[in-house]
């Protein structure tokens, strides 16, 4: 039962109850393991889609025996919010989380010990499970902020996410490449979900966020009139020459009803574990992600799923494969393509 209560802190009581009824009905809750995955924001792209991978996963009824007397012990998935792409490579480094979604130049950092990890040599233990989407910087403004590109920003009021997020470490790269600072303008340290109301009544003017578009925290925005600040491309291939894993991206015209194409940067969102987990459990949990009813969760539960599949699951990759994951892709390369 302790382990019950421990889940009922992250995960919805009907469907938890559910679940577990199932599974205690196998197995007992108490031989029950838990694979959490860390995410993001309620409002980001993260959450959601690490909702539907742990639901996949937990579909799967996945099972890890050592030897033939061992007791069965299957593993349920949750998605866990977080403070983002730092937090969980923090989390995974602490033991605290399974699993976490990480872009991948923040993944870059941990493993080469550089940047906001610098000398810090546990990163070296980060691996990937697979290459999920391209995730867009996305800076969200009212119209009428009269805000049309980055140097209008100065003196405006601007969530740039929180501490402990890649998208805060991304605005500040941005921000350099344009000879601007944080006290240039009133920065304010939130995440999206808490933003809302507050840009609806003008105490903020907008603000940023790193994500898959669409994004839920923009949407909801949509009717007050809102536009997103261009990153124009020769600014943006200046960004990679530093940050290789940042590149020229797009916001298609028509994701966000009202607002026009407009050029950005990008990087691939990661699913990363460390080095450390079981090799056979890493194995079944990637081929639980890349199983047809995973990849149907997926592309039925989120705009964003629709660009996640096996076509994409090694591409942008900054970090090592883990071996478990490395290992189901040698054995389907009919499925995965570019792995030696």
């Amino acid at each position: 039962m302790k382990l019950v209560k421990k889940i009922l802190r992250w995960f919805p009581f009907t469907i938890l109850f559910t679940v577990l009824f199932s599974l205690n009905s196998a197995y007992g809750t108490e031989s029950l393991n838990l694979f959490r995955i860390g995410t993001g924001g309620k409002t980001g792209v993260y959450y959601p889609i690490g909702n539907l991978i742990a639901q996949g996963i937990s579909n799967r009824s996945i099972v890890i025996t050592k030897n033939k007397n061992e007791t069965a012990q299957p593993y349920f998935s949750i998605a866990q919010n977080s403070g983002g792409s730092i937090d969980n490579v923090k989390g995974i480094l602490n033991n605290e989380i399974e699993a976490g979604l990480v872009q991948a130049d923040v993944a870059f950092w941990a493993f080469q010990g550089k940047n906001i990890f610098n000398n810090d040599s546990r990163g070296n233990d980060l691996r990937a499970i697979a290459s999920l989407y391209p995730e867009k910087f996305q800076l969200v403004v009212r119209r009428d902020a009269k805000i049309q590109n980055m140097l209008d920003l100065k003196g405006k009021r601007i969530s740039v996410d929180e501490f402990g997020s890649g998208t805060l470490s991304v605005v500040r790269i941005v921000l350099d490449a344009y000879g601007l600072k944080e006290n240039d303008f009133q920065p304010v340290y939130l995440k999206p979900v808490y933003t809302h109301d507050k840009i609806e009544n003008g105490q903020l003017h907008g603000f940023a966020m790193m994500a898959g578009a669409p994004m839920e925290a923009v949407n909801k925005l949509l009717n007050i009139g809102i536009t997103i600040v261009p990153i124009e491309t020769r600014t943006a291939s200046k960004i990679t020459k530093n940050y290789p894993y940042l590149v020229p991206g797009k916001i298609d015209s028509g994701i966000y009803p009202g607002i026009p194409e407009t050029s950005t940067i990008q990087v691939n969102a990661l699913l990363a574990v460390s080095k450390k987990m079981d090799e056979d459990l890493i194995y079944k949990i990637t081929e639980a992600l890349w199983s047809d009813n995973t990849i149907t969760l997926l592309k039925n539960g989120h705009p964003q799923g629709k660009a996640i599949g096996p076509s994409t699951a090694l591409k942008g990759l900054s970090i090592p494969l883990h071996p478990g994951a490395k290992r189901y892709y040698l054995q389907h390369p009919e499925r995965f393509t570019g792995l030696k």
